[in-house]
């Protein structure tokens, strides 16, 4: 965090509680993988997913971009059934069927990070995906090692490969500073600061910055911080070990104008109400 930063966190007020940006409630089929090997900048995480059962799983939207393998393994450990998924930014929620025995493993860039490292444009994927042939013209030859990929750590040294190559190829499309600014500000306060703070924090004209954000996200700034927003307030929501936190007081802590608000951002966002939340949800899995 530079000084400028600092200074307007602390002019308004934010604790490192209410700026950390933890994980949301998940099951507990889904795991993240330590992945040194890749850019903690542009990178989110690497993740697993093994569902136990059958049945559908809601995926919350996050902003972010996924490169994601669904598999089977035979009775060997050898993988079958193979599938390749870009997931673009999502803000709608999405339920998606799997069944015992499917497997997923799935690399999550950081927002803004997913398209220029892959070569894609993040605005064409919003609230949709590639697969296919599709997949394999974006990766390239990357594809071939995944498609080759005969046991679990196979694919994973090949999704890492595919992360890396992508990400050494693309250095030469950059994100401007004041952008990666502003979308870690967004991050940190929970998508509850205005346009003209957070072209103050960046340094960055507020038209231009607009401009600017959408394209490295593929969302515009007011639906980054909406869905960032969503995501605290369920955080704090599903955190709180008492009846201390009352639904109004989320809605004032979340950013929103009042109850009615938050109701109506959850509806959108989730599917469900502040009340009425399901216990567990994924951040990313195939469409």
């Amino acid at each position: 965090m530079d000084s400028s930063q600092a200074a307007l966190h602390t002019r308004m007020g934010f604790s490192k509680s209410i700026l950390h940006d933890g994980p949301m409630p998940i099951p507990a089929d889904y795991r993240e993988l330590p992945s040194f090997d890749l850019d903690p900048r542009r990178v989110e995480a690497l993740s697993s997913f093994h569902p136990s059962s059958d049945g559908k799983h809601l995926v919350l939207p996050d902003g972010r971009m996924d490169l994601i393998a669904r598999y089977r393994l035979t009775s060997r450990d050898q993988i079958e059934q193979l599938h390749l998924t870009i997931i673009g930014p999502s803000q709608c929620p999405l339920w998606v069927s799997v069944a015992e025995g499917d497997r997923f493993l799935g690399i999550r860039f950081r927002a803004g990070w997913g398209g220029v490292t892959l070569n894609v444009d993040p605005s064409e994927l919003r609230d949709s995906s590639l697969a296919g042939k599709n997949v394999d013209a974006v990766l390239g030859t990357n594809c071939v090692r995944l498609r080759a990929a005969k046991t679990e750590d196979d694919l994973r040294t090949a999704l890492l490969a595919a992360a890396c190559v992508s990400a050494a190829s693309s250095h030469h499309r950059k994100i401007a500073r004041q952008v990666v600014v502003a979308i870690d500000v967004l991050h940190l306060t929970g998508g509850r600061l205005n346009l003209p703070d957070l072209a103050c924090a960046s340094g960055m004209p507020e038209r231009t910055l607009r401009r600017e954000v959408t394209r490295a996200v593929g969302l515009s700034i007011k639906s980054l911080a909406a869905v960032l927003r969503f995501q605290r307030t369920v955080r704090l929501l599903a955190n709180a070990t008492d009846a201390s936190l009352t639904l109004a007081q989320a809605a004032l802590e979340g950013g929103y104008s009042d109850q009615a608000h938050m109701t109506r951002e959850f509806q959108r966002y989730g599917g469900f109400t502040p009340g009425r939340r399901p216990p567990v949800a994924l951040g990313s899995l195939p469409l």
